[in-house]
Order: C-alpha cells, then structure tokens, then sequence
C-alpha cells in the first residue's frame, strides 16, 4: 500500500461522522420549530405595515398575503418572501422601471 493510500483512507475515516444523538434531533427539531414561529409573527407585523413601508423593502401587500396563503401553519414563509423580493428587484434592474 503506498503512503498516499493510507492517507486517503485515515481522511475519510477522520471525517465520517456519527448519527445525531436524540439530544441533538430534538434541539434542532425545537430550533426550527422556533425560528419558525418567530418568522410567522414577523409576517404577521408585516401584514400590519403600510403599503409605502412594505415598498421600501421589496415587498407588496399582496406578497405578504401570498405567503401565508401558501404556506401551511408550520412552514416558513421566510422564503416565499426572499425569492419575491429578489426577483421583483431583479425585473426592476432590468427595466429600468418600477414593477
């Protein structure tokens, strides 16, 4: 066996991980669990902005009504609305006008 050979083989040895333990199954379970309940109630807040305010950030009133139509309770909305931002300013970039 050549020396790069066992080298190759004490990497993947050294990287190879173990499965979660149950603590770490259920702390990352509760922690998305959390963040996803934070994002809904930061929608909610959302919901409660003018429509001048909602523009200033990307959004539209009809964007936030979207995501909590389209998600169900415990999904994060989070990302319905990062893609609808993002690509309501990619169309104004390349306009050249407002959306």
């Amino acid at each position: 066996m050549r020396m790069i050979e066992s080298l190759n083989g004490l990497e993947v040895a050294a990287y190879r991980s173990s499965a979660p333990s149950v603590l770490a199954r259920f702390r990352r379970a509760t922690t998305r669990i959390v963040r996803t309940w934070r994002n809904r109630s930061a929608l909610n807040r959302l919901n409660d902005l003018d429509d001048h305010m909602l523009l200033d950030i990307g959004l539209r009133r009809e964007d936030v009504r979207n995501a909590l139509i389209s998600s169900y309770y415990w999904a994060d909305p989070d990302m319905h609305l990062t893609i609808t931002a993002r690509d309501r300013a990619r169309r104004h970039l390349r306009s050249g006008r407002p959306d």
